[in-house]
């Protein structure tokens, strides 16, 4: 089902009558100007919905569009192109088609140069030799090809993959560059927090660690500004080895910007969980390229980390089950609670769970206990808006909070106020999903306490006062979307109704594996079983270039 915000439904309407007068203005039939229009506006609502093309079924119908002079076959410069019996906004055909060219020109065998022996390479960082051992293939497959995808669920081991991977490469070449990448600011910093913590375990004297970098990074931070010339080809990265966790979400447009931007010789990884989320743009870029017929695809299943919390590996595999056979049922584990979404209810839990972190407040305790007390637990929600909604729940929630944390303040900040930051501000090094907490500091011998927004990191405890705070918005509850990428001890998740737009089998997959020990589903199970019947659907033609139909 094709849904676009009421904005995008405007903008897709005025696109195509610009489309449909273009089309009457450059010689085009008046008989199918209308037609045209029609056509340009599904494009566009399409591409607003998260597809790269609307399809064109009706050969009549493709026949008009090919007549038109707005619509361009393959490559020339017309605002819409028409192929693979599909209509596409030309930037999003030209992503689509580059980004195809990239993948083929990387899925090749390149042996790296030093590394004679990789068995005996991947036999040192693992302390074992195992062919059947995925994460062993996974970095085989990395020191052997110029492209590895690298899929799996949290706690599957992708990251201690990676941080031996990352050994292993800087051994081998040891003046190799090697950058971390994610597409949001919070997912990079957390993935070079995690493979920080691997690597020091792996590399005790520090000797290989003083030579990798010490934060991630954006993919938009590492490609540079964008060149929207379509003749010009993206600057080659200098990078050796570029490592990309959260792949899920990378769209198509910046996938093609990403893939076209690895230097001759380079390596890519691309890291991720297939089953999630696809990106908010167009394109679900991740899960074609797992299925795609490809080299260098590993998949990465047995979980290692929910081990003392079996039942949310199990609930999560039933879902994956159920959506490759509807006569699978999902036998819901008993330590997994689900109740009627009852927003009191849901805000009670949350209180409960939180009560560690108003006392950290109320007692002045550092930062960092507080944020760790916080995260022992996040409400996510499939909808925003409503009474089972992020903005519903999340104002409920801070009235309560407010009291429980003797917050004192303004209206808008207060001690003990968790927010999420919700516009990128690289000047001052926060992200759009990055989340804080208001807590009180003195300055020197200063008698009053300034409020300031303090973020955990890779380098500690950041300090911003309120007034140079970026835009932002509570993070008592978040959608599950925003959730990506983040794990919690303790998850309550309110997935949408049974038969909503966003009741998908990715949307409560992801959901319900954020939770590391206790799961809660403030809904029926009607609603999750039916969700993971309903898999989303992005329209493109990425899966068929790679298979070479």
């Amino acid at each position: 089902m094709m849904r676009a915000s009421e904005p995008g439904v405007r903008v897709a309407r005025e696109f195509g009558r610009a489309m449909q007068a273009l089309h009457a203005r450059t010689g085009g039939d008046a008989a199918s100007a209308a037609a045209v229009g029609r056509f340009a506006a599904l494009a566009w609502r399409a591409a607003d919905a998260g597809h790269v093309c609307v399809d064109v079924d009706d050969a009549a119908e493709r026949e008009m569009l090919t007549l038109s002079p707005v619509v361009g076959p393959s490559g020339e410069p017309r605002p819409l192109v028409l192929e693979r019996g599909a209509l596409y906004l030309h930037r999003l055909w030209r992503a689509e088609t580059a980004l195809a060219r990239a993948v083929r020109a990387l899925d090749v065998a390149a042996p790296l140069h030093g590394c004679e022996d990789p068995a005996r390479v991947v036999g040192e960082v693992f302390g074992r030799v195992d062919a059947d051992d995925p994460q062993q293939r996974a970095l085989a497959c990395a020191l052997l090809r110029r492209l590895t995808v690298l899929s799996g669920g949290p706690g599957t081991g992708k990251t201690t993959t990676l941080a031996r991977l990352v050994v292993a490469f800087a051994r081998a070449v040891p003046q190799a560059r090697i950058a971390y990448a994610a597409p949001t600011g919070k997912a990079a910093a957390r993935l070079a927090q995690s493979l920080g913590a691997q690597l020091a375990a792996l590399d005790p004297s520090g000797a290989l660690r003083a030579r990798l970098p010490a934060a991630g990074q954006t993919v938009h931070r590492l490609l540079g500004p964008r060149v929207d010339d379509p003749g010009c080809a993206p600057m080659p990265l200098d990078e050796d080895l570029v490592i990309v966790d959260e792949a899920s979400m990378l769209d198509i447009e910046l996938s093609s910007r990403l893939l076209g931007s690895i230097g001759p010789g380079a390596r890519l990884v691309l890291a991720g969980d297939r089953d999630q989320l696809a990106s908010v743009e167009a394109g679900a870029v991740f899960a074609d390229l797992c299925a795609a017929p490809l080299g260098g695809v590993v998949v990465l299943e047995r979980n290692y980390r929910q081990q003392d919390a079996p039942d949310i590996g199990t609930l999560a595999a039933a879902i994956r089950a159920r959506a490759a056979d509807a006569n699978v049922t999902i036998d819901w584990p008993a330590t997994i609670a689900l109740a009627a979404p009852e927003p009191a209810a849901i805000v009670e839990e949350a209180l409960h769970a939180w009560r560690d972190a108003f006392d950290a407040v109320v007692a002045g305790a550092g930062p960092q206990q507080v944020l760790a007390a916080y995260d022992r637990h996040r409400v996510l929600a499939a909808m925003r808006e409503g009474p089972l909604g992020v903005d519903a729940l999340n104002a409920a929630i801070a009235v309560r909070a407010r009291r429980l944390a003797a917050g004192t303040g303004s209206p808008d900040w207060y001690a003990g106020r968790l927010a999420m930051v919700t516009k990128n501000e690289p000047g001052l090094g926060l992200f759009n999903g990055d989340v804080g907490v208001c807590v009180p500091h003195r300055q020197g011998g200063a008698r009053d306490a300034d409020l300031v927004v303090a973020f955990d990191g890779p380098a500690g405890v950041r300090l911003f006062p309120v007034l140079q705070m970026p835009a932002c918005q509570d993070a008592w509850a978040l959608t599950v979307h925003k959730s990506q990428g983040s794990e919690f001890e303790s998850v309550a998740l309110v997935p949408a109704p049974a038969g909503h737009p966003l009741a998908t089998r990715e949307l409560v997959y992801t959901g319900v594996t954020r939770a590391r020990r206790r799961l809660s589903v403030w809904g029926s199970r009607d609603a999750i079983e039916q969700a993971a019947l309903r898999p989303t659907e992005r329209h493109g033609r990425l899966a068929e270039r790679l298979a070479g139909a």
